[in-house]
């Protein structure tokens, strides 16, 4: 099980610059994992469990190194520059260009805009996008943020990770907890229904559908990577107008989708990720 922000600052090293080290840490975890695009000086200084003096010193340092910035506002800190930098670097090392490479190839296949995402607890982190060129498209968002429940890929990853009779309600495979509790638990019967049949659906396709429930028009079509780890952890999927992926055309559609898995499962970055 990995250790939270919270963990990480509260430890205390010998060392005082080794502290000063593992709170700088903790920070820019607690910026990276913020599913807002951003914390506030507040908001950090409660997720680390940190003072807000601390916070707002090392914060000044990590903002004048390039590890973090500030956002327009000018009240939230973001990514910096060389974080960036640093991230796509570990990235291109663990075989990011094959990975654009497949999604370029599905959303040339498929016409749609094609992305990679990872599970974090109960949301999906949007990891690698390639958009549609069609003039009417789903923009990727690479970086966002979304619950499992609102994202084809999420449920994907639900319906082929799911626990099984023997298992208690939020206990994952193996008895791993780290994925975090089913966000489904907690929904009404008739809801929950619902997804169950959802799922039982996305297991006998081999593919996950999913139409937004906002009334954006959107539809997504999404399939698990099977990276090794005793869970999945890696989902892809296509997205665009429901218009456009019409029900006569899913079975071809998904069946893109579930290549484009198989083909993402051998390479560095999906068992690297996976393991995340």
């Amino acid at each position: 099980m990995t250790e939270s922000s919270t963990d990480l600052a509260s430890r205390t090293p010998r060392s005082s610059g080794v502290q000063s080290v593992a709170r700088a840490a903790a920070l820019l975890g607690a910026v990276v994992d913020s599913p807002s695009g951003g914390a506030t000086l507040t908001e950090l200084s409660k997720l680390t469990g940190l003072n807000v003096s601390t916070v707002h010193r090392l914060l000044g340092t990590l903002c004048a190194e390039g590890l973090l910035c500030r956002s327009r506002e000018g009240d939230r800190f973001q990514p910096g520059p060389v974080l960036l930098r640093l991230g796509r670097r570990s990235l291109a090392s663990t075989g990011l260009p094959e990975v654009t490479a497949v999604l370029k190839e599905l959303a040339d296949a498929t016409g749609e805009t094609a992305s990679i995402g990872m599970r974090r607890g109960d949301r999906v982190l949007v990891l690698v996008s390639v958009q549609s060129e069609q003039p009417l498209r789903y923009l990727g968002e690479p970086g966002v943020s979304v619950p499992l429940t609102r994202t084809a890929m999420g449920v994907a990853l639900l319906a082929f990770d799911t626990p099984s009779p023997q298992r208690t309600p939020g206990q994952r495979r193996g008895g791993d907890e780290q994925a975090g509790p089913d966000p489904t638990e907690d929904t009404e019967d008739a809801e929950k229904w619902s997804w169950h049949v959802r799922l039982l659906a996305a297991q006998f396709r081999g593919y996950a559908v999913l139409d937004g429930a906002d009334g954006s028009g959107l539809r997504g079509l999404a399939a698990p990577v099977d990276s090794g780890s005793p869970h999945i952890q890696l989902a892809v999927d296509i997205q665009g107008p429901a218009g456009r992926m019409t029900d006569d055309r899913l079975d071809a559609l998904g069946a893109r989708v579930v290549a484009a898995a198989d083909s993402l499962r051998g390479l560095p970055v999906a068992l690297a990720l996976g393991q995340l």
